[in-house]
């Protein structure tokens, strides 16, 4: 359990190639010359072939079924052409062999329905068909048919081109950047997008994720995973032709997750540059210092057209940068040093610009001449990047000499470019992904259970409205329902507004992330680019988000109430397929007029937020429970909040507990532990704490967990309570919540790991129905397994 499903598939240690009938197939040999032209690839990942033998010899082992093999690989893989031996046949031949990880680089006519139910049969797991494959440079797996084979880093590519891949890995290899992991998915029938991201998340050697998508698959759980992902590491996505969504949709749902969009792959290649590296963007503006006006020009123009802000130096930051200077070049937002200054001369300047409030980063563009001294550079620019803590870049032109500085700057930690206009897209990535950090961690509310709206009642009136031949409805149909959401519509205009002018507001549908809110002056909605658009549920934060998007000078508390007020109508009533609220205005008695008409549809059979790409923060499972001492104790789900509170509970927790639950000797939780505890995403792992008020302040007295296992069954869960709180009837009470939270989120099985010495979880286990078996890995463990749908709850 403690490897993620997905290890064997995408970090093998031993490979069985299926060779096909042609022993001269040009796929199959171009993945055998890379998996054997690595001396790495032979020593770390043993091969065998399987099938017939190759026109090229090679220095591997050939068997001519799998279950002739001497031991079970962890990974087949399908390159061959197949005319006599269909795919079904090849998934029974490896589930009979008892290999779980089939890689198919090549093409098979076969749709999901036709293949998933033999693949679960088998217990077998798909990447591909039409793969361009698998890389893992660390441990020599080269599985794929690109032509370069990538540096080792702590980069990892997910792309759904097996072309865009390879460009990338050669780009990078010039480059001087590494990576972790490349996996080019090719079409996905089994594993997806999202499911990779869940190993990426939790693989160490990856710091940093850029991926190139053409299709997402189910997009909640694809929203879910890229946010889980997107806590721990920065992540990059260029997505082809907005994958069916509205471009704006798209921007405000990766927006939600943490993750950066790009448009172009010079997208992925400037984020390539900063994503392992660079610091966090400080406050202030940042100033371009270059050798020569042209590149930094280039620079500040591509700066223009992006937004950024440059520093304009002004009264002492001037008087000291002139002197520094000393008339060998010119002051501004674009600081010029004459081409026959020393190389020093660029380094003091950064260093002084950097000690002023106004500056948040320096930008040094940097073209050969005869008097840039490499070597001084190097150990300048590295210096200067210790010495402070914030952002440098450095952009160095041209070839020979410079590519070879580039890496060894890359190397040392500081963001590296090749051209200028490519260094500030990678300033623009680092602004856009702290921003959309801030958006990540938000956990919005429906604000129906807090507000007691009784939602049965607006169904029922949306459901007469649409029986009755209503289905296109208006402001008088609907008022009453608004009203229920607390927003008092009023049938007239009145003389004064609070905002500076009428403003459009519409929920609407997008294709694939469902409905949407759109936000613009009235009149300018025709022109996309004029309306702002979020995603559902909403909060203050990503109500004024929205706000300064579509209207940057407006600041309305009342506007952010209606929106936060909408958000819970969309997040409630999936039977609003489509309304338009034009010429709204907002007046000082709370009262809102607006032009509304709305578009209504049935909406049966759907769990509770189904439609919503976003889920809410999950308040339905939020109960009260009278302890055995009488005192009350609120059972919730953990918000991103409770870090500090959860963080005094584990250091007060005596060391036999603390042990028991981490399975290791901690007095406390470190900051990364912490944010993976407390920040979850609450369609893939739920947390429940039990918490008491005291002194006016929250304090955990228990908590209960589980995490997805990936398996698309199981997911694996730890109950813990504070030591002066057992025996309260507590713990029971939390599992037997957290298995209705886990049955209502479709999973079948839950397991969880148990020190052997720990009888009293042992006997815990067992009266809740677990069964217990020794863990065949590790004899000082049990494994703890029940049945959901066995229970009675």
């Amino acid at each position: 359990m403690s490897q993620h499903v997905l290890q064997p598939l995408l970090a093998p240690k031993s490979m069985a190639i299926l060779t096909g009938e042609d022993d001269n197939d040009p796929l199959m040999l171009a993945l055998l010359n890379n998996l054997f032209n690595t001396n790495e690839a032979r020593s770390s990942c043993a091969i065998s072939l399987v099938g017939i033998k190759p026109s090229v010899d090679f220095p591997c082992p050939i068997f001519t079924k799998l279950t002739e093999l001497p031991a079970t690989p962890d990974l087949a893989v399908m390159v061959g052409e197949y005319t006599q031996t269909s795919i079904e046949e090849l998934i029974i031949d490896c589930g009979k062999a008892g290999i779980g990880s089939l890689l198919m680089l090549s093409w098979a006519e076969k749709t999901a329905s036709e293949l998933l139910p033999l693949l679960r049969e088998h217990n077998v797991r798909l990447l591909g068909p039409n793969s361009f494959g698998i890389c893992r440079p660390r441990q020599g797996v080269f599985a794929w048919l690109g032509l370069t084979q990538p540096l080792t880093g702590r980069l990892a590519l997910m792309s759904q081109s097996g072309t865009v891949a390879s460009a990338l890995v050669d780009w990078a290899n010039w480059q001087g950047i590494g990576f972790s992991q490349v996996v080019a998915m090719g079409t996905p029938i089994d594993v997806m997008p999202s499911q990779v991201l869940d190993y990426l998340s939790t693989d160490f050697e990856s710091q940093a994720i850029l991926m190139y998508l053409q299709k997402i698959g189910q997009p909640t759980r694809f929203l879910s995973s890229l946010r889980a992902t997107g806590r721990s590491k920065p992540v990059a996505v260029v997505t082809e032709h907005a994958v069916g969504a509205d471009e704006r949709v798209l921007d405000a749902a990766l927006s939600r997750t943490g993750a950066v969009r790009g448009r172009r792959l010079n997208d992925l290649i400037a984020a390539a540059s900063v994503m392992t590296n660079a610091r966090r963007v400080k406050d202030g503006s940042l100033l371009i210092i270059g050798n020569g006006a042209g590149p930094s020009e280039m620079a500040a123009q591509r700066a223009m057209e992006l937004g950024i802000d440059l520093l304009h130096p002004s009264g002492e930051l001037a008087t000291t940068l002139e002197n520094t200077m000393a008339g060998r070049g010119g002051i501004g937002p674009v600081t010029t040093v004459w081409a026959s200054s020393a190389t020093d001369l660029y380094i003091k300047l950064a260093a002084d610009v950097l000690q002023s409030p106004d500056c948040g980063a320096v930008l040094l563009t940097l073209s050969p001449t005869a008097l840039i001294d490499i070597d001084s550079l190097y150990s300048l620019v590295t210096k200067l990047h210790k010495e402070q803590k914030k952002l440098v870049m450095v952009c160095l032109l041209g070839g020979g000499n410079m590519t070879n500085m580039r890496i060894r700057i890359n190397e040392a930690g500081i963001p590296t470019f090749r051209t200028p206009e490519t260094a500030i897209e990678g300033f623009q990535f680092l602004v856009q992904f702290q921003r959309n950090q801030l958006l990540a961690k938000q956990s919005p509310d429906s604000h129906a259970f807090r507000f007691k709206i009784d939602v049965s009642e607006a169904t029922g009136q949306l459901n007469h409205l649409i029986e009755h031949n209503n289905a296109i409805a208006n402001a008088e149909h609907l008022r009453d329902i608004f009203e229920l959401f607390h927003i008092p519509l009023i049938s007239r205009r009145q003389s004064s507004q609070l905002l500076s002018a009428p403003i459009h507001l519409r929920i609407f549908q997008d294709p694939v992330f469902g409905p949407a809110i759109g936000l613009s002056l009235e009149g300018a909605q025709q022109h996309k680019q004029a309306e702002a658009v979020a995603l559902p549920p909403l909060n203050t934060v990503l109500a004024k988000d929205l706000i300064q998007r579509a209207f940057p000078c407006e600041e309305s508390f009342e506007l952010e109430s209606l929106l936060r007020n909408l958000s819970t109508m969309v997040c409630e009533l999936p039977e609003i397929q489509h309304m338009e609220l034009a010429d709204v205005r907002l007046h000082d008695s709370g009262s809102v007029f607006a032009e509304i008409s709305a578009n209504l549809t049935k909406s049966q059979g759907l769990r509770r937020y189904e439609h919503l790409a976003i889920q809410p923060y999950p308040r339905q499972w939020v109960s009260d429970k009278t302890l055995k001492n009488d005192e009350i104790a609120t059972i919730r789900p953990i918000l991103p909040r409770d870090s500090g509170i959860l963080a005094d509970f584990v250091r007060n927790l005596s060391e036999e507990t603390r042990y028991f639950r981490f399975i290791s000797n901690i007095s406390e939780l470190t900051p990364r532990m912490l944010n993976s505890l407390s920040h979850i995403d609450y369609d893939r792992e739920m947390a429940l704490l039990a918490v008491l008020k005291r002194d006016d302040k929250d304090l955990i007295i228990g908590t209960a967990r589980y995490i997805d296992n990936f398996d698309d069954k199981s997911c694996e869960f730890a109950v813990v309570l504070g030591d002066e709180f057992q025996g309260l009837g507590l713990a029971s009470f939390l599992m037997r919540q957290l298995f209705q939270v886990a049955i209502d989120k479709g999973f079948k099985v839950m397991k969880g790991i148990v020190l052997a010495e720990n009888k009293r979880m042992i006997d815990f286990c067992k009266h809740l129905g677990f069964t217990i078996v020794r863990d065949p890995d590790d004899f000082g463990q049990v494994i703890a397994t029940v049945k959901l749908e066995s229970l009675t709850l």
